[in-house]
């Protein structure tokens, strides 16, 4: 299955890397990133694995104990949409 970060998904995924940059060190960085990264190959074989969010369409996998990722599914793709911090008010 293709995998498609959207725009806001990059953002966000950086956003989380700015923030683990400057009040964290490397290593939670990579632990992120390695998070991430495990989680997208998951998807890509079992999209379906994380639960449904509150949004029609729409899945969110925890990614840690602070965030998450939304996703769709649409047409054999996998779309990434956003990053969330789970502490957060959100629509997810």
């Amino acid at each position: 299955m293709e995998v498609v970060w959207t725009e806001t998904a990059l953002e966000t995924f950086f956003k989380v890397v700015d923030y683990l940059f400057d009040h964290w060190s490397n290593k939670e960085i990579e632990t992120f990133e390695k998070n991430v990264d495990q989680l997208i190959e998951r998807l890509a074989s079992f999209n379906q694995i994380c639960p449904e969010s509150k949004l029609f369409g729409y899945r969110k996998c925890i990614v840690d104990e602070h965030n998450s990722l939304i996703y769709h599914i649409a047409n054999d793709k996998l779309l990434l949409i956003t990053f969330i911090d789970n502490r957060s008010q959100h629509s997810f």
